[in-house]
């Protein structure tokens, strides 16, 4: 588990009776380091979370956040709790339809299973940087989680804890391992490891039978160090995705986000060559720095630092995409970042598949049909938000991976 340091740690009384939660407890708190620490009924747990605020416009870590303190970290049990954290259910929805109305964007609705919101880390991008909280009891969460599993078994993938990073609290936690080994006797379903972390020593030696995917984000070392500190290095990150790939894991990597700095080609032909000594991953999936607005962007990255071309052609549609989802970076500006990383990834892991995150139709066309030229090999443009193959789609398995998107 990484070190933490709060401001102040909560414990619900609950986890100090629940032998299992309590065994979690006292392997994990050590690894927090705060001057306050309260045991508190579990109903005043749970108003204290709600007083952190509102779902909606939750604020981004930003650069001055980097190596704050956690406001909090919360020890509790979902017996106690409807919820994971107030307004984010343990099974949340992620809703494909609402994405392309809203934003115009193509997603694939699924549920997505969580355990903890908040995360260990300090990326400058993340609106839940300030906070954890970890349910401990795993057990409970694993038994729910099966009885959803095999009550949607169109569901094919299972997506773990999308706003935190579950491998950043492991192997104390020991989440990552049981659900592992859960979803390898389901027989079925695929689950999603999506993580930045790299503690993966405890999950190589495990039965995994091919149900699990482990998804790692990975960024240039210029980019991890100014925006993504407090998570291990991007060469821990690919020694972890070696490591999984060597134990029989399928294995996808996330250029996410994408930052244009200066030199940017070069820092990912770089990283490039790296991952494809380490292994051989399944799927790339790329996002540009996106749902922040021109005038937030300094907060999150220096302007001094991007590409000329880029930042200039943000200034220039800075109006245009007041309030949409893609900015700061204007669709023309993605689709090309997208076709020149895609060139350089196609150079080194030429076998390795292609797909992109949260993207406008548009964008996808333009990136599958440069000059109007249909791609062949590693990409195809969607034909609906139902057509593609992306990283944690619900139907995103290893084999149709290997089917290209199609169904067989």
């Amino acid at each position: 588990m990484e070190s933490l340091r709060a401001e102040r740690v909560v414990i619900a009384r609950s986890v100090l009776e629940d032998p299992p939660s309590r065994a979690r407890l006292d392997a994990m708190l050590p690894r927090v380091e705060s001057g306050r620490v309260d045991v508190l009924d579990d109903e005043a747990v749970e108003r204290l979370l709600a007083d952190l605020g509102p779902r909606a416009g939750r604020p981004r870590g930003g650069l001055d956040g980097r190596g704050r303190d956690k406001e909090l970290v919360a020890f509790a049990r979902f017996d106690t709790a409807h919820d994971v954290f107030p307004g984010y259910s343990w099974r949340e929805v992620r809703n494909g339809r609402a994405q392309a109305q809203e934003h115009g964007v193509l997603c694939q609705t699924a549920i997505e299973i969580q355990s903890v919101v908040g995360c260990p880390f300090d990326c400058a991008y993340c609106p839940y940087t300030s906070f954890v909280c970890i349910r401990l009891d795993v057990e409970t969460f694993v038994d729910r989680v099966e009885t959803l599993v095999r009550a949607r078994p169109s569901q094919t993938l299972w997506k773990l804890n999308n706003r935190s990073d579950t491998l950043a609290l492991e192997p104390e936690y020991g989440l990552a391992a049981a659900l592992v080994q859960r979803f390898a006797k389901i027989a079925g379903p695929t689950l999603l490891l999506y993580s930045k972390g790299d503690s993966v020593e405890h999950l190589l030696d495990l039965d995994h039978a091919g149900r699990t995917a482990a998804s790692f984000t990975i960024t240039p070392e210029p980019i991890a160090d100014l925006i993504e500190q407090g998570a291990p290095s991007p060469a821990s990150r690919i020694d972890a995705l070696g490591a999984m790939h060597r134990a029989g894991y399928p294995t996808r990597v996330r250029f996410s986000p994408i930052v244009p700095i200066a030199g940017y080609r070069d820092a990912y032909a770089e990283l490039a060559q790296r991952i494809a000594r380490a292994g051989s991953p399944e799927l790339f999936t790329f996002w540009t720095l996106s749902m922040i607005e021109l005038a937030e962007l300094p907060r999150i990255v220096p302007l001094g630092l991007l590409d000329r071309r880029a930042l200039s052609e943000a200034r220039a549609a800075e109006e245009e995409l007041r309030g949409d989802k893609g900015a700061p970076f204007p669709e023309p500006t993605r689709a090309r970042i997208y076709g020149e990383i895609h060139e350089i990834m196609r150079a080194h892991l030429p076998a390795t598949r292609v797909s992109l995150c949260l993207e406008s139709p548009e964008v996808w066309t333009r990136f599958a049909t440069p000059d109007g030229v249909p791609s062949v090999g590693s990409v195809q443009p969607p034909r609906e938000a139902g057509g593609f193959v992306c990283n944690c789609g619900p139907r995103a398995t290893p084999a149709l991976i290997r089917l290209g998107g199609r169904a067989g």
